[in-house]
């Protein structure tokens, strides 16, 4: 056996040793080639609910326990329609339905809170081999204030290159629990300032009036999850429920001066994707993968986009409501709803006090 095949063997059974230990199973296809094979112990666990067409209250919680102890959530062979989806991301929390010109404007006809993440358009018209979305390392919901920024995002495949095409994951959780304390404590000190118009996407596709309509926020690089019972930062890295957060790279920083932040944002980047903290999921049809927004950082990857292969996933978010705690320690936020509206009358902003949905 050569080498490169011993070792991605003992990676293999390190893994399946580990997911046994935790008492999860960890999604890894891929790794026989090592092609983005990320090595992160957490992320990516698999999830049996049964028909997701047939949730019931047990299995909405079953989601919310996984997502929020493992951050992302693959749950396999699935057969939804677009209104499958819909009702599901409905029994999950708070609908969210963003701008139009923020997703890239190629609405699914019928269905204003699916975002078409494809390379053909929903005419059947190929976009293009140069066509892409979200490939960065980014967190959806950056630019929502610190008590509204809680967003569950999911997506389902319904077609998938055999090969590339990835989305990769990055646990913010497990790279804060090991930062050095040097670095720690300049994160401390540290927030992001995060804007509409500094995400790719949305400067590219977004209009005037809609980009105008968002404020910035700001977030601390260190904070509490949101289901944290912390009354404080300090005793939620104390209990294990912190994190890191720092949207994307675009992000300005404040708290320490501009050339220190920029420079603390880009170390904070390339220690949160290393390979230690990484998870790569490779898709096939009928998967549906869920994430924890607050504590992982998300990147698309290209594949060979000729027209002749497709890459068809749909994606769905819910805003999930904070604990107390949690939304006691957000008075930093910007505290004002989006000045728009949408025309189909669909929600955009609801107060987490009038939430109806448990706390993940």
């Amino acid at each position: 056996m050569r080498v490169e095949g011993m070792l991605l063997a003992l990676l293999a059974a390190a893994s399946a040793g580990t997911a046994a230990s935790e008492g999860h199973v960890v999604h890894r296809r891929g790794w026989d080639k090592c092609e983005l094979c990320g090595g992160s112990e957490r992320l990516g666990a698999l999830l049996d609910v049964g028909d997701l067409r047939e949730l019931n209250a047990t299995g909405v919680a079953r989601i919310h326990e996984a997502v929020r102890a493992y951050g992302v959530v693959v749950i396999r062979g699935q057969d939804l329609t677009r209104a499958d989806q819909e009702a599901l991301t409905a029994r999950l929390g708070e609908v969210v339905v963003l701008p139009g010109s923020f997703e890239g404007q190629d609405p699914e006809p019928g269905h204003p809170a699916i975002q078409r993440v494809t390379n053909f358009w929903a005419n059947g018209t190929w976009k293009g081999s140069s066509n892409s979305f979200g490939q960065y390392w980014h967190q959806d919901g950056q630019f929502w204030p610190r008590s509204h920024r809680h967003i569950l995002s999911m997506l389902y495949s319904s077609a998938a290159p055999k090969t590339g095409g990835q989305t990769g994951f990055a646990d913010l959780r497990g790279a804060l629990k090991a930062l050095s304390k040097p670095l720690l404590k300049i994160a401390l000190r540290a927030s992001i300032v995060a804007s509409v118009r500094d995400i790719p996407d949305f400067i590219r596709s977004g209009t005037v009036e809609e980009l105008a309509l968002f404020d910035d926020v700001s977030h601390p690089m260190v904070d509490s999850l949101p289901h944290s019972a912390a009354t404080s930062i300090a005793v939620a890295l104390e209990a294990d429920e912190a994190t890191l957060f720092i949207g994307s790279p675009q992000m300005r920083t404040k708290g320490i001066e501009k050339d220190e932040g920029s420079a603390l944002l880009k170390l904070l980047f390339a220690h949160s994707t290393g390979p230690s903290f990484t998870y790569f999921h490779h898709w096939t049809p009928g998967d549906l993968v869920l994430w924890d927004n607050v504590q992982t950082l998300h990147h698309a990857y290209g594949f060979e986009n000729n027209g002749t292969v497709r890459r068809e996933l749909y994606r769905t978010q819910v805003r999930l409501r904070p604990s107390n705690s949690h939304q006691a320690l957000a008075s930093d936020g910007a505290p004002a709803a989006p000045r728009w509206l949408r025309e189909d009358g669909l929600p955009v902003w609801t107060s987490p006090s009038a939430a109806t949905h448990d706390e993940l």
